[in-house]
């Protein structure tokens, strides 16, 4: 379709987007362009920049002064122009890499101060918007890739997400919400999309000749993730729109708007009750939803996959192709390769995955051997097992000031531990979904893996490790989705090994299924596993467990903090109090101020390089600052030379509890 812009230096015709632009990026353009030179020039402070460009889908990455843009793709599209003009912003003013995320966006890193406002015109010319892609905004509308060539779903939900896009990107109120607003369509009950773990789902049905819906509502991952609730049986697919703004204003007007970590629409319906907010949302639908008579038709057979990363359509004589990737990134360069081969097979547009993964559709059987041919030509791999094509692994602390971990190095061990051998990839344990986070946040969307995983970390030894917490037993499925739990941690150097172990423990069991497994005492044998990869040498004897998989420094929180988003920290913070906790009530009085001390530390931006550092520190931007009390300087000064008084140590962790306890609506001005 076609969309015109004006961006005051003469209109241009976009003749390649897959959806039209929002009426007025011309303006917000050369607000990007004002705004980014006032920053330049010093006379906008980052604080402010922040607020103006987060919404505009501009975020900071953990190197200072770089900016990762947040290109929206709707119903995950893109096509050869956009790929094309994507590489070459990539390349001029970025790092020339590009990360394809799981809510099937498309980010572009290490992009400087000064390459913002060009870059985000380059991108517009190509019928694509950064608006939204960050902040308190509508974000990308989640869709299953396989919309419209499945053999199971219902019928095709493309041109459902293309319209409530349009319709959201040009509503003001789509940009001040209470906070972000996560949508998603699903073609059937398998739920590719996720539709029951977002803050509004669409699962597609029919009823006799009638398309529509059932509706999903306050779900959501994060550090509090939580499934749907059925808001709705059967809507008719054409009040869907209606639906979405409506559940939008209830959204806007009772939303928490004071403390952002308890903000998003999970919360408010949990603080209102779930009749409540239905009557909440069925005032703002006013009409209300004609019923459609009869039982949902039953779900047509399943997918047929004919080779490793080719599936067969339902349109005879077509295939869908996956399309290899490394881990979660692809590179200007073959970005830009590849945009000449798509454009030459199937439907000559690619379709991004929520596993990361570009899918080609509508390929003839008799062009199969050529598109590999080309591909394979470009250095892409085709034919990974399942469990390899399906790994799914967010940016991580390689970019992200939330990162705390390198989840991408992990990704890049794992696959190199289960290419080696030991365990059937062919078989049932490369059925098995592994997704990764490199903090608590869910951008790797672990809650909903058979085993999860999100950066964490541990102080040994006077240092700090990096490690993964493990949880397990994920799934989407209308009616039957289960989130992750368990908090099984091992050391980064060991979790690809764990892993493999896992996987060769569930593979020679008799379960028929990774849920069997868990239930019949796979819970237990994992923790048991789990146990013999705990371990951590100490510095001097193996240095490498003290650096990340995939840095070449010695692992730290470096860069890491407030950023965008706070939430990440709290794991790290809560570690330490924990540790506190149960070193006061144990008696050992001096570790226990160590760790009350350190455990606020991360929320300055501060990282101590041992004991005695962690103390000065805390009294250097705690007590001297009048954050807490000044007695407390005794209880530090104790412990630096010994064993400080039991009821100090216990008053400076009530303090730092209480700290902890006040950052969720302060932490953006800490």
């Amino acid at each position: 379709m076609d969309c015109f812009l004006h961006l005051g230096i003469g209109e241009f015709t976009v003749s390649v987007s897959t959806y039209r632009l929002p009426d007025g990026l011309g303006k917000d353009l050369e607000e990007v362009r004002l705004r980014s030179a006032e920053f330049r020039q010093g006379t906008l402070s980052p604080a402010r920049f922040q607020a103006f460009r987060v919404p505009q889908g501009v975020y900071e990455q953990r190197e200072s002064g770089a900016f990762m843009l947040r290109a929206r793709l709707a119903a995950g599209i893109l096509t050869p122009p956009q790929m094309r003009a994507a590489a070459d912003v990539s390349e001029r003013w970025g790092n020339g890499t590009l990360h394809l995320t799981s809510r099937q966006d498309l980010q572009i890193h290490g992009v400087s101060a000064e390459g913002i406002h060009p870059a985000l015109v380059q991108l517009a010319a190509v019928g694509l918007s950064t608006k939204g892609g960050g902040g308190n905004t509508v974000r990308n509308i989640a869709t299953c890739p396989l919309a419209g060539v499945c053999p199971k779903e219902a019928f095709d939900v493309t041109s459902q997400v293309v319209r409530l896009t349009e319709t959201m990107l040009n509503n003001p109120l789509s940009f001040q919400m209470p906070r972000k607003y996560k949508i998603a369509f699903s073609g059937c009950g398998e739920d590719c999309a996720a539709a029951t773990v977002n803050d509004l789902g669409f699962i597609a049905k029919r009823r006799g000749s009638v398309e529509g819906f059932s509706v999903w509502v306050a779900g959501g991952m994060g550090v509090h993730s939580c499934t749907s609730q059925l808001l709705e049986e059967f809507v008719p697919a054409g009040d869907a729109l209606r639906i979405a703004e409506a559940i939008q204003r209830v959204f806007d007007r009772h939303g928490n708007r004071k403390n952002r970590h308890h903000a998003r629409l999970r919360f408010l319906v949990q603080d209102l009750g779930f009749e409540r907010f239905r009557e909440l949302y069925r005032a703002e639908l006013g009409s209300p939803i004609a019923p459609v008579a009869g039982s949902n038709a039953p779900t047509p057979g399943g997918e047929i996959e004919l080779s490793p990363g080719v599936l067969a359509q339902r349109q005879p004589g077509l295939l869908t192709v996956e399309i290899g990737r490394e881990i979660g990134t692809i590179s200007a360069g073959r970005l830009r390769a590849l945009a000449g081969v798509i454009e030459r097979y199937g439907e000559g547009v690619l379709r991004i995955t929520s596993w990361q993964r570009p899918l080609l559709r509508n390929v003839r059987v008799g062009d199969l051997e050529a598109l590999l041919g080309e591909l394979a030509a470009l250095g892409i791999e085709q034919g990974e097992p399942l469990v390899l094509r399906r790994l799914t692994v967010c940016a991580g602390a390689a970019t992200c000031r939330l990162g705390i971990c390198q989840s991408r190095g992990l990704g890049t061990d794992l696959r190199r531990t289960l290419l080696a051998g030991g365990v059937d990839l062919q078989g049932k344990a490369g059925r098995v979904s592994i997704h990764i986070s490199g903090c608590p946040n869910c951008c790797g969307r672990h809650p909903v893996a058979s085993i999860g995983l999100f950066g964490a970390a541990r102080h040994i030894d006077g240092r700090v490790v990096p490690f993964y917490v493990v949880q397990l037993g994920g799934r989407v499925r209308e009616g039957s989705t289960q989130l992750a739990s368990g908090r099984i941690a091992v050391p980064a150097r060991r979790a690809a090994a764990y892993l493999h172990a896992l996987l060769h423990a569930y593979e020679v069991s008799a379960a028929t299924s990774f849920d069997t497994f868990l239930i019949g005492g796979g819970r237990e044998l994992a923790a048991e596993i789990a146990r013999r990869y705990a371990a951590v040498p100490p510095f001097a004897e193996d240095p490498s467990f003290y650096t990340d998989l995939g840095a070449t420094e010695p692992f730290s929180l470096a860069g890491r903090g407030v950023a965008e988003c706070g939430a990440g920290i709290f794991d790290l913070i809560q570690l330490d109090i924990v540790a506190a906790s149960e070193a006061l009530a144990a008696g050992r009085l001096r570790e226990a101020t160590v760790h009350a001390a350190r455990a606020l530390l991360v929320t300055r931006g501060q990282q101590a390089e041992n004991d005695v550092d962690a103390l000065g520190l805390f009294e250097r931007y705690f007590i001297a600052a009048g954050s807490v009390a000044p007695e407390l300087a005794t209880t530090l000064a104790a412990a630096r030379d010994g064993e400080p008084e039991a009821s100090g140590v216990a008053q400076l962790l009530t303090e730092v509890k209480r700290l902890y306890g006040e950052l969720g609506p302060t932490l953006k001005a800490v």
